[in-house]
């Protein structure tokens, strides 16, 4: 009671602050959850009242089988996963299945909206009333379910399918002559809910407010939907949001956006590993620091100090002389704000004394062997892959065994971020380099769930995947 109380007393308050839509996100969240921590936590990830879903998440009526979906109340431990309707004795699977074809709404919609409304995915001890209400249909704020009008609703089959009516005869086509439903919402139609001004980025956002016009019960859709549908890409994967031009790299759980094209290519050397997702996907993730500079740029700091970028590492250089011998011209080099260098780990500062502080690869005249030196440490390439892979057509500098001695031996070269590899001998298993493991795919399934292509797929000997611990599996999705 004293926890609900100074909920309260805090919900008086910030309502009338500037950090009121952060609040709800907070308040909303220790609904959902139970209890405060999670929701500090999940509160990272960024929630968007204006965008809950994409177009292409209500839309897309093929996204689930009848079979998909049955698997998935099994899986889920849903009562529905027995439920036959009492009118039509049809299986729950078959009306949500049967509406999604109907209608042309994503299967997938129908059940979120089913969880959202009366948790029938989760409740493990349903009411008859969670099951004649299931999508809260008609159910208006101060309605009376005995209501003999509302009793034309009242089922599970008749919930699912009027729901999916409604959307699709009546706030559909509203969008498309009006240019919002009849509660006045659409893209770029702004209206005021529960106090914040929504201004829907799409259709869809548009139709779940009207359907449900409340902040907190399109925050809960919103989270219900990430937890069931949106795609957890590992680390090291790269997205783009489909009709926009910015690429992300997964890392730490957060989505890091590149600057533009040119640092893009500076690390990678096509976007041919580049999925496209939508943004209810990418919004999952919370935004991590921008990947503002090239790989190998030097940066200038206010304070004068001149630093060699290398991945999420900056080296500063401890002398002009220093500077000068790695050949840089003064054009080159990037003025910055000393923010901007404050996200960098800071490595061992470059000296005249410092051996390819660049780096170089060098060969062995006597057999070939290739090598990437840097700092005076040499690490051994174990495959043309792998040589590709990080260094694409770059050529390297012939030595002679004796010359290439006095470089101390240390980790092999791996793969690079988000490759995907298979083995020659073991081709039918494929995986996925991320934090310098190699994470194997579960199955086929898993991998097309996530957009990856077998085209890019890298081929390689044993001993180039062994260099690379295994990691955890990458399971499908749902």
């Amino acid at each position: 009671m004293v926890l609900l109380s100074v909920f309260k007393s805090a919900i008086i308050y910030y309502m009338n602050q500037r950090y009121k839509r952060l609040f709800f996100v907070l308040i909303g969240l220790v609904l959902i959850t139970g209890s405060f921590l999670p929701a500090l936590v999940q509160a990272q990830v960024e929630f968007d009242y204006n965008y809950i879903l994409s177009d292409n998440d209500m839309f897309d009526y093929q996204s689930m089988s009848f079979e998909q979906i049955q698997n998935f109340l099994i899986a889920k431990g849903s009562t529905l996963a027995t439920y036959r309707d009492p009118i039509t004795s049809l299986r729950a699977a078959e009306v949500i299945y049967h509406t999604a074809q109907d209608f042309k709404i994503s299967p997938k919609f129908l059940i979120a909206l089913l969880q959202k409304e009366q948790s029938l995915i989760e409740n493990n001890n349903p009411s008859l009333y969670n099951y004649d209400w299931a999508t809260g249909y008609a159910v208006c704020d101060g309605c009376d379910i005995n209501d003999p009008y509302l009793q034309r609703y009242k089922g599970f089959y008749n919930q699912v399918y009027n729901a999916g009516k409604k959307i699709r005869r009546d706030y559909i086509p509203n969008l498309e002559n009006n240019g919002h439903t009849i509660s006045g919402l659409g893209p770029n139609q702004p209206k005021t809910i529960d106090g914040v001004l929504i201004k829907p980025a799409n259709n869809a956002t548009a139709i779940v407010y009207t359907y449900t016009p409340h902040l907190h019960g399109n925050q809960l859709l919103w989270t219900i939907w990430n937890r069931y549908f949106t795609r957890a890409y590992p680390d090291g994967t790269l997205l783009n949001v489909e009709g926009e031009k910015e690429v992300w790299l997964i890392e730490n759980g957060q989505r890091r956006k590149f600057a533009n094209r040119s640092v893009f290519l500076s690390y990678y050397d096509s976007f041919d590993n580049v999925i496209t997702i939508n943004k209810t996907e990418l919004l999952k993730y919370s935004e991590g620091v921008p990947i503002r500079f090239a790989n190998y740029s030097f940066i200038r700091t206010p304070k004068g100090t001149v630093y060699l970028l290398i991945g999420d590492a900056i080296r500063g250089f401890d002398s002009r002389e220093a500077l000068r011998r790695v050949g840089v011209s003064p054009e080159e080099i990037i003025k910055v704000k000393q923010e901007d260098i404050l996200d960098f780990v800071e490595g061992q500062p470059i000296t005249i004394k410092s051996v390819y502080p660049l780096g170089t690869l060098l060969q062995v005249k006597e057999t070939g062997g290739i090598y990437w030196v840097q700092d005076g440490i040499k690490h051994p390439i174990m495959s043309r892959e792998i040589l590709k892979s990080n260094f694409g057509s770059r050529r390297a500098t012939k030595m002679t065994t004796k010359q290439l001695a006095q470089y101390d031996t240390a980790e092999p070269v791996l793969f690079k971020e988000g490759d995907l590899v298979s083995s020659k001998t073991d081709p039918g298993t494929i995986y996925l380099i991320s934090n310098k493991q190699r994470r194997p795919f579960a199955s086929d399934k898993a991998f097309s769930q996530l957009g990856f292509d077998k085209a890019n797929i890298i081929t390689t000997n044993d001993q180039s995947l062994t260099i690379h611990e295994i990691g955890s599996m990458i399971n499908e999705s749902f």
